[in-house]
């Protein structure tokens, strides 16, 4: 059986991701706040990951619907909530174990705050099942000027984390920190 793919917020960045991941021919499904919008009837579950009960009750029609989640790609713009974790617990399955691709935005890299990966890190603690992967967003300097990554360069980052199986990876650049834009 095809893998079930599950993408949080994949309407906006990373709506080249989730077209890219349809064409691979898994079982796709998507959760945002505008997931109706991606033409994936029956699969794309509107919820706000800021509403722990939307979010999880959308999760759990996911896995109802489309089985185990084998690989997650999600973008939270905070972890100071539950959805992280509500994710984590529903990917993989004692009998096979699953990926989270957690998207991290560029200040989990700010050498001034060394926490911020490790407590990123701590939403898959204890969850012996989900296989936690970590991309981090950078930026790119070009001619001497700091831009921010484009969504298709964040796609594509994502995208080759994902198909190399990266435990951890950069899209772009976040050394020097002091050249971020």
């Amino acid at each position: 059986m095809a893998p079930h793919i599950l993408v949080v917020g994949g309407t906006g960045m990373l709506a080249g991701l989730v077209e890219a991941l349809a064409g691979d021919g898994g079982r796709l499904s998507l959760v945002s706040r505008r997931a109706s919008t991606a033409g994936l009837p029956g699969r794309a579950f509107d919820a706000d990951y800021h509403d722990e009960a939307a979010f999880t009750a959308a999760l759990d029609a996911a896995v109802a619907g489309q089985g185990a989640i084998d690989l997650a790609v999600a973008w939270f713009h905070t972890l100071k909530l539950a959805a992280p974790r509500r994710l984590a617990e529903r990917v993989g399955t004692p009998a096979a174990s699953g990926r989270l691709f957690q998207v991290l935005g560029s200040a989990v890299a700010d050498p001034a705050r060394p926490d911020r990966l490790r407590t990123a890190a701590a939403v898959a603690d204890g969850l012996p099942d989900c296989r936690l992967r970590q991309v981090v967003l950078g930026f790119r300097v070009e001619a001497g000027a700091a831009r921010w990554l484009t969504d298709q360069e964040i796609s594509g980052g994502v995208l080759r984390a994902v198909r190399e199986d990266l435990p951890f990876s950069v899209v772009g650049q976040v050394e020097p920190w002091s050249a971020r834009p």
